[in-house]
């Protein structure tokens, strides 16, 4: 079976190791994989399977409509790559989320601070602001394109993400950092590996019962009043920390799942 690895450009240059080790671990099982740009993707390729990393859920739908298995779903794409979905879907479904308003530039100031902006496709930390006065988030929405969000801050520099494979947990790591409110690893953020509570299990098998990913990331932000909420949902989501910090092997695993899809399950 022929399958299609797709990245945007830079996202590619970032991942070139995991794109590679992931093709080797996949010719194990009998599969091959083409790695391809968004940019470079002919509209006539064709595959029998793809693992979409680009966050462009409209070619996933493509190959869908075709019958070819996506992973992860477009379903699963379109909603976790534009965060105001991703809110309107998890609050939809009763899941906990931060206070959260979809603003424009012609939105005046909040009237309470501080607030976090954030644009609706970034991912990994880029664009998001703690903002404390009116300056700074008429700087913030200077910054930022024509739709973003403003959410109530949850406690800063702390948040523990919960990979699932196939359907299960994986792994969580813990995330923090003492100058940032932003935790993320790729930030300079510290990790280390945890076992998640009963209450963040709960809400992670909550979200994979309703999506049914592949290979995701839940991001568990902590309240300030207690308990937790969704930061976001990685669809592509990066494993920098689980090779640094832990003995697992997120790509063989990874490759396991797929070939357990397509050859167990067609």
């Amino acid at each position: 079976m022929k399958g299609l690895l797709l990245y945007q450009a830079e996202d590619l240059r970032k991942n070139h190791w995991f794109a590679k080790q992931l093709c080797d671990a996949v010719r194990s099982y009998g599969l091959e994989l083409t790695v391809e740009t968004v940019a470079g993707l002919s509209a006539a390729f064709s595959a029998d399977f793809i693992i979409n990393r680009s966050r462009n859920a409209a070619i996933s739908k493509q190959y869908e409509r075709r019958g070819v298995r996506c992973i992860n779903r477009p379903l699963i794409t379109d909603i976790t790559n534009d965060k105001w979905e991703t809110h309107c879907f998890l609050q939809r479904h009763g899941l906990p989320v931060a206070q959260t308003v979809l603003c424009s530039h012609q939105t005046p100031p909040p009237a309470v601070y501080p607030v976090v902006c954030k644009p609706l496709d970034g991912h990994g930390g880029a664009g998001v602001r703690l903002v404390c006065n009116d300056a700074e988030y008429l700087a913030a929405k200077a910054s930022l394109p024509g739709q973003f969000l403003v959410q109530q801050p949850m406690v800063l520099g702390w948040d523990t993400r919960i990979y699932v494979l196939g359907g299960k947990p994986y792994a969580a790591m813990l995330r923090t950092s003492h100058v940032d409110f932003r935790s993320n690893f790729s930030l300079g953020g510290a990790a280390k590996p945890v076992k998640p509570d009963a209450a963040q299990c709960a809400i992670v098998a909550e979200v994979t019962r309703l999506l049914h990913p592949d290979f995701v990331g839940v991001d568990l932000l902590r309240h300030p009043k207690g308990g937790y909420v969704i930061g976001e949902i990685e669809d592509a989501v990066g494993c920098r920390m689980l090779y640094q910090h832990t003995k697992l092997d997120p790509v063989q695993d990874f490759a396991a799942h797929i070939a357990s899809e397509l050859l167990t399950h067609p």
